[in-house]
């Protein structure tokens, strides 16, 4: 129900800053359920992080619960699967997905003074 009250107000990024985050979200998917505390912290942390990832419900569309499972092997959200030129990474936990948010997007978040434990306040 926070997801849809409170607004997420995202960083004031330069055009460069977005244009790599655009480039980037292009390449994650988030699966998460509405009823999940921890998917919806992570994707309001996407959404202030400025980050314009894929999402993906698979409580109400059952094509994304069979992309979760059989491409990540596992029916938990959150789950960040992020597509490279080695494959795909599947990301299971709110810990994993902030800890790879902080190595990928580490020196943006300190210029803006983004702290990665904040989780989408």
């Amino acid at each position: 129900m926070v997801d849809r009250v409170v607004p997420v107000k995202p960083l004031n990024l330069s055009p460069q800053e977005q244009l790599l985050l655009d480039r980037e979200s292009r390449r994650m998917h988030l699966y998460y359920c509405r009823s999940c505390p921890a998917s919806i912290a992570v994707k309001r942390y996407c959404e202030r992080l400025g980050l314009r990832v894929v999402e993906k419900e698979v409580e109400r569309v059952n094509a994304f619960r069979n992309e979760l499972v059989n491409g990540g092997g596992e029916s938990r959200v959150p789950c960040l699967r992020i597509d490279s030129q080695d494959g795909e990474s599947w990301l299971y936990s709110p810990e994993l997905i902030y800890h790879y948010m902080h190595q990928r997007f580490g020196p943006l978040l300190q210029r803006h003074n983004m702290i990665i434990e904040e989780q989408a306040s």
